[in-house]
């Protein structure tokens, strides 16, 4: 099967290296250099103590010419993306997307069949061709036009994996996405204004009390009913992640645009008149760090 990844940060990183175990891999970057230095170098996967090692195709077009994609990149960068494959013909496209703001592109795209998936993995990039495999988890994904399912390629996905580097295929996506955007929404920008580690939420009690009061904002939104096991899903992230920063907060730190628009800006939007006064402040918080960053402030 030949897969073609979009987007070579972390996650596109990571995923070029796992799936060309078993698949011809084509990793799609957005600069010429560095897809240059990946056919040079190729890319290396550094897990614990030992460091893993692949060639493989990579390049700056916008061909999309595989039957099977995977986009990994951030959710402000999709727009661009989108229009290309409005012009393609039928694929199977899985989104690895923060946030619920994709979900809006969709009709412009339905010729293609299209499934949501959330990565359980910890990815940190070190440099343009090696990334830190920080953490293990699944990668699930759920077909959003059930109209158009075909299993080949999911099941080649399921079937031929890495031992460490699992998919496993749901029967709804709006579970999936919905989770992942509870804890997106909670840890990414309380962590980014706090200046806080993922791990200080849950060990700092006053962090944790807000923590939280933004929790019960977000599942109110989503209309989410088990509060006590998706409570205990947060925490969990954070003791697990202890040391970690988060993915927004990382943004911040190193002068790029976060997804804030997409995962509390989508509550926001969604929000039909409830009381959401954290998840308010803290958009508007982000927005402002976003702001001074773009101007070259502190």
């Amino acid at each position: 099967m030949e897969v073609g990844i979009i987007g070579a940060g972390s996650l596109g990183l990571l995923y070029s290296y796992y799936l060309s175990i078993n698949q011809s891999v084509t990793l799609y970057t957005n600069k010429a250099v560095q897809a240059t230095l990946i056919n040079e170098k190729g890319i290396t996967v550094q897990r614990d103590n030992n460091l893993f090692h692949t060639n493989l195709n990579a390049n700056d077009s916008r061909e999309y010419k595989e039957q099977f994609l995977i986009i990994t990149v951030k959710q402000y960068q999709l727009e661009e993306i989108i229009e290309k494959l409005k012009d393609q013909p039928a694929k199977t496209i899985l989104f690895l997307q923060n946030g619920m703001g994709h979900i809006r592109f969709m009709p412009e795209i339905e010729h293609h069949q299209i499934l949501f998936g959330v990565s359980e993995h910890g990815a940190l990039k070190l440099d343009e061709s090696t990334v830190r495999h920080t953490g293990i988890g699944l990668t699930k994904m759920a077909f959003y036009n059930k109209q158009k399912i075909d299993s080949e390629i999911t099941n080649s996905l399921i079937n031929n994996e890495h031992s460490i580097f699992m998919f496993k295929l749901f029967s709804e996506w709006e579970p999936i996405l919905k989770e992942k955007l509870v804890v997106n929404a909670t840890i990414n920008p309380l962590t980014t204004v706090l200046k806080a580690k993922n791990g200080e939420l849950a060990s700092n009690p006053y962090f944790k009390k807000l923590l939280y009061e933004l929790f019960l904002e977000v599942i109110d939104v989503l209309n989410e009913s088990d509060v006590d096991e998706l409570w205990l899903h947060v925490v969990k992230i954070c003791e697990n992640t202890a040391g970690n920063v988060s993915s927004m907060y990382k943004d911040v730190k190193e002068g790029r645009s976060t997804e804030i628009d997409s995962i509390l800006g989508y509550l926001i939007d969604h929000a039909d008149g409830k009381n959401i006064p954290y998840i308010r402040f803290l958009y508007y918080a982000v927005k402002g760090i976003e702001n001074e960053v773009n101007k070259g402030g502190d």
